[in-house]
């Protein structure tokens, strides 16, 4: 059976009552909404749908942990099952999917590239291709998508939140801004308009109107997915660490950035990330970095986004058992060498200096750390992240400079 779907965009496999699911899953999807586990149902009764499959796939996959690939697995198998009566473009989509699932993350983004020239209709397609070129530090990529969200949608809500952050990680601030506030006057809880506009916020150091701003919107994340809400906590706690108010970032670590979701990879990276800047500002963050070494050291050997990996790298290093960040390492330089092409290039020219480096750096080797880190930081755009969370390593690297330089004992 074909239907169409809430682009007009032909769906096989699927009946009026799927469709109306996919649309609610679009839109919970595109703002960023707390009901996107509400697909799985409708995937789950729609075996014949390869477009329902193919994203209830995605969605575990882009939990970003090994959990996600294995929860993935069964959908993934109704998709190709299901695709070899599926249209051409939803054939692409399952392509994009299957080569994410053999973590060949660039010929996901080549996939959705295709089928999102061919149909630049399907907003989801766009969004996804968003997320892989993002993961993938390619910001002329992250911008094509947009560009191509604005010929067709227009006007649409979620849609220029989309554009205001390919344009900010684009270095194109000022109609970053513009854009983010017009998705914001098309619907007021675009939460990555939000976090667009606070990232161009940060880089003009304009940190007091950061703050507001995100005060400003903050009163629609609670009707969020755990990963914006969380993140748009994060940037109003750094703007806290921008101004000063050690104190009031503190806080909002406490009360916002741990504890929703601890099994899940962004908000232990979050949590490293604020934990590590806090303590470069000297703060005492006490006995905090328990829980979260607890679940980082699950993640050792996984291996999916060397942005992550640095990340759990540190944090054992930092307040891990003894010789658990060196078997750590060991287990990135043996994947970077396995690695070929784009994907060796940001593991082995990218990731091991940094992790090389935050490694000395937790050992108190400024002198080392500063080394390793001089090397990686020209290539840190390999590794995906923003401009803003990549900041953290210039952060290191300066304070391993600083004259009497000083780093927390480990608690380890």
């Amino acid at each position: 059976m074909t239907v169409r779907d809430c682009f007009d965009l032909p769906m096989t496999g699927v009946d009026a009552e799927g469709a109306r699911g996919y649309e609610n899953y679009v839109g919970e999807y595109l703002s960023y909404g707390a009901q996107l586990r509400d697909l799985f149902s409708h995937a789950d009764a729609a075996p014949e749908s390869a477009m329902l499959n193919a994203h209830a796939a995605a969605l575990h996959l882009a939990f970003e942990g090994a959990e996600g690939w294995a929860n993935a697995a069964p959908y993934i198998a109704r998709m190709n099952e299901a695709a070899i009566g599926a249209s051409e473009r939803e054939r692409l989509f399952c392509a994009a999917v299957n080569a994410w699932s053999r973590r060949d993350f660039i010929a996901a983004l080549d996939e959705l590239e295709e089928l999102t020239v061919r149909w630049p209709a399907d907003l989801c397609a766009l969004k996804w291709g968003q997320y892989h070129a993002f993961n993938l530090g390619d910001q002329p990529a992250l911008l094509r998508f947009a560009e191509r969200a604005r010929v067709v949608h227009e006007g649409r809500p979620y849609v220029h939140g989309m554009i205001s952050f390919a344009l900010e990680q684009n270095h194109r601030l000022g109609e970053a801004e513009e854009e983010g506030l017009k998705a914001v006057e098309i619907a007021i809880d675009d939460a990555w308009a939000h976090h667009a506009v606070a990232h161009v916020m940060l880089t003009e150091h304009r940190a007091a109107d950061g703050v507001r701003w995100l005060d400003h919107c903050a009163h629609t994340w609670e009707r969020k997915g755990v990963f914006i809400r969380d993140h748009n906590w994060w940037h109003a706690a750094v703007f806290k660490l921008e101004l000063g108010q050690l104190d009031e970032a503190l806080a909002i670590y406490d009360a916002r950035l741990w504890g929703s979701w601890p099994e899940f990879p962004q908000e232990q990276i979050g949590a490293v990330s604020m934990l590590w800047r806090l303590e470069l500002r000297g703060v005492d963050v006490g006995d905090r970095w328990a829980p979260v070494v607890s679940e980082a050291r699950k993640r050792a050997g996984e291996h999916l986004l060397p942005f992550h990996d640095i990340h759990y790298l540190y944090a054992l290093a930092r307040a891990g058992e003894p010789a658990e960040a060196e078997a750590f390492l060991a287990s990135i330089e043996g994947h970077a060498r396995s690695q070929f092409g784009p994907a060796r290039a940001a593991w082995g020219e990218a990731c091991l200096p940094a992790a090389r480096g935050v490694l000395a750096l937790a050992r108190g080797d400024d002198e080392t750390a500063a080394a390793h880190l001089a090397s990686a930081l020209p290539e840190l755009g390999r590794i995906g992240g923003s401009h803003a969370q990549r900041h953290l390593f210039a952060e290191a690297f300066e304070a391993a400079t600083a004259q009497g330089a000083s780093w927390p004992a480990r608690t380890g």
